[in-house]
């Protein structure tokens, strides 16, 4: 239940970053790899507050552990979403947008597990 909760979330994050990736790309002309660098900063820190408020509902005095942890995890999957994204539009000739989707959805259960055992874990002091 908590994955799918996670992955709606993520979702409505995902459709966010889709709708920042089209303006800066294919509005005002940005490069795809540095339009999703953009997105990435900007939207991280929503994902956050997304993700603690509805999908973990951890107290709010662990955001000080949590948000590095998330932000280290998150990274990590970004450098693998920019790895992804030039293999799949610059080597394979996919449409950007397209290949975010793709990318997204195949990093979703890593980032699922990462932050459901590391990012929001509960333990005992």
């Amino acid at each position: 239940m908590k994955f799918l909760v996670y992955a709606t979330v993520g979702g409505a994050c995902a459709l966010l970053n889709l709708a920042v990736l089209w303006l800066l790309t294919s509005v005002l002309g940005v490069h795809y790899l540095l339009s999703n660098m953009i997105s990435f900063i900007a939207l991280t820190p929503v994902g956050f507050v997304m993700q603690k408020l509805v999908t973990f509902r951890t107290p709010r005095a662990r955001a000080e552990v949590e948000w590095p942890r998330y932000f280290a995890t998150m990274g990590a999957s970004f450098a693998a979403n920019l790895a992804l994204m030039y293999l799949l539009v610059s080597v394979l000739g996919m449409w950007y947008l397209t290949a975010n989707v793709a990318t997204t959805a195949f990093l979703l259960a890593a980032n699922f597990m990462v932050n459901n055992f590391w990012s929001f874990a509960l333990r005992q002091r």
